[in-house]
């Protein structure tokens, strides 16, 4: 894990207004939400393992399954997941975006090192949707 500083950090938004503008930049609701917290994530690039760029938050009003749910952002990082090619271990156990993003099998290492290259285009890419959303 990889945290970056961000003038996002402890900004609140209405869900309805910004979950349209990240998913207009390729974020999706992260598979491991709950009712009170969850985070957008963004699959940067599927080279050298998985790179994400997250976005976690909590909810402050309301809950995720419900309309006028108030979120507010925590500190943003990167994430490399590292697969091992050609295993198939845990087919299909959470669903098919799930699954469509991990392959199909347990990492070798969910918290690999985040290459300098992908932290360059994390920040980049942070720095754009805060452009847009502050």
């Amino acid at each position: 894990m990889y945290p970056l500083k961000s003038k996002l950090e402890n900004a609140i938004f209405p869900l309805n207004d910004i979950e349209g503008k990240l998913k207009n930049h390729g974020f999706v609701i992260g598979a491991n939400w709950e009712y009170d917290h969850g985070s957008f994530d963004l699959l940067m690039q599927d080279d050298d393992g998985y790179q994400y760029l997250r976005l976690p938050f909590n909810v402050t009003s309301g809950s995720l399954d419900m309309n006028g749910a108030v979120i507010q952002f925590e500190t943003p990082f990167l994430l490399t997941h590292i697969y091992n090619e050609g295993l198939d271990d845990n087919v299909g156990l959470e669903g098919n975006l799930t699954g469509s993003l991990n392959q199909f099998q347990e990492p070798i290492e969910k918290d690999g090192k985040v290459p300098r290259k992908y932290q360059i285009k994390g920040f980049e890419i942070l720095k754009r949707i805060e452009d847009e959303l502050l």
